[in-house]
């Protein structure tokens, strides 16, 4: 008991260290980028203060892996060097058990960042985006929320009944696609609006319009969409019918408010739970969501690295290589390197639908076990 809190307290003491340090670089680093940017706007002390405050979250989460495994390969380093390893081995405890408290930490620290990352770094993106509109891109708050270009689509089989109570017809099969230049979440109003249907790969519809605007019914219930100052354009083989219209009201559409303002969210901005309804959303009305499904199970996979990174660094620390200082910080770094650079490899090749979305956001992690597992079995015991 006292050698597991002698050893939890050098890993510990050293993680503190290394989070700090890691967090520390990161956002001198962020700052010096985008300080002229903020001297040229004008930003005041306590925006850019706020800005960095909400960035911290982010910071932790990605500098956490990188931290837990500098700790490892310093806390058990410095056993190593100053033959403490040797003297517990000798007093008959094996290597495992040396490092199980370790390994524990790295459990519940992989827990810890797991609901951290649900229930904090979401919001705080969520303000960071805000206050980086409202100072740096310099949007004003009664223009719209943001301004980006969405697109996605939905499926344009009529649905059984329109949410104005009308009915469509059955038995087609067509694909919808919606580009908006930029909407206005507050108010519920889109800007330079474009939605072409497709009948397999033929263009049937295309409607054009400056604005689109969100009327709620009666009992704000239900609601509908409604184009104005556009043209309609309805294509038959060659035969091309066109008519112009001040208003349209499109029943058909079924897509809501909060669809546009989740698809403008990063993942990064959305829980788990929001995420997997947004992607149940695109699924539902036709769209891929094979992009957002990596992220998706990135949720769950990048917070146990914590434990994985452990699992790894630790025995190679315990071995005949010393780990510390420089060494250990070279190591470390190339050791992350090639983690990162497998999982933003594999979250590439999953978004792109080279690799299944699962099999993507748990590539790197796999990897990684498998390795530590390896190098765990070969550590002195």
């Amino acid at each position: 008991m006292i050698l597991d809190r002698y050893v939890s307290r050098k890993f510990l003491f050293n993680l503190l260290f290394s989070l700090t340090a890691f967090a520390s670089i990161f956002i001198t680093v962020d700052l010096l980028e985008k300080l002229s940017e903020f001297i040229d706007r004008k930003a005041p002390v306590f925006v850019v203060a706020s800005y960095y405050f909400y960035y911290l979250p982010y910071v932790i989460i990605l500098s956490m892996p990188v931290a837990m495994l500098l700790a490892s390969m310093f806390s058990v380093g410095q056993l190593s060097k100053y033959n403490e390893l040797t003297a517990m081995l000798s007093a008959g405890r094996s290597l495992h058990r040396i490092l199980l408290p370790l390994f524990v930490i790295g459990v519940l620290i992989s827990g810890a960042m797991l609901v951290f990352a649900e229930r904090v770094m979401p919001v705080a993106n969520q303000r960071k985006a805000e206050i980086k509109q409202q100072y740096i891109d310099r949007i004003p708050r009664n223009l719209p929320a943001r301004l980006s270009n969405l697109y996605f689509q939905e499926s344009a089989d009529p649905p059984a009944e329109h949410r104005d109570g009308s009915r469509g017809n059955f038995g087609e099969v067509a694909v919808r696609r919606i580009f908006i230049g930029y909407y206005d979440e507050t108010a519920k109003v889109a800007q330079k609006v474009s939605i072409q249907n497709y009948n397999g790969i033929f263009i049937t519809e295309r409607i054009d319009a400056v604005q689109m605007r969100w009327r709620e019914s009666s009992n704000r219930q239900i609601g509908v969409w409604e184009m104005l100052q556009g043209y309609r354009r309805k294509f038959d083989g060659e035969r091309e019918a066109f008519a112009r219209f001040d208003t349209l009201t499109m029943p058909e559409l079924s897509f809501t408010p909060q669809v546009l303002t989740k698809v403008q969210k990063d993942p990064e901005e959305m829980s788990y739970g929001e995420l997997q309804e947004f992607i149940r959303e695109v699924a539902r009305n036709g769209g891929n969501p094979e992009r957002w499904l990596v992220d998706l199970y990135l949720k769950i996979s990048f917070p146990l690295a914590n434990f994985i990174i452990v699992l790894f660094g630790a025995p190679l620390a315990a071995g005949r290589i010393r780990s510390g200082g420089a060494v250990g910080v070279a190591t470390s770094l190339v050791i992350c390197f090639l983690y990162f650079g497998t999982v933003k490899t594999s979250q590439s090749m999953g978004q792109n639908g080279t690799l299944d979305p699962l099999l993507a956001a748990w590539l790197g992690n796999i990897i990684f076990l498998a390795a530590g597992l390896v190098v765990l079995v070969k550590a002195r015991k």
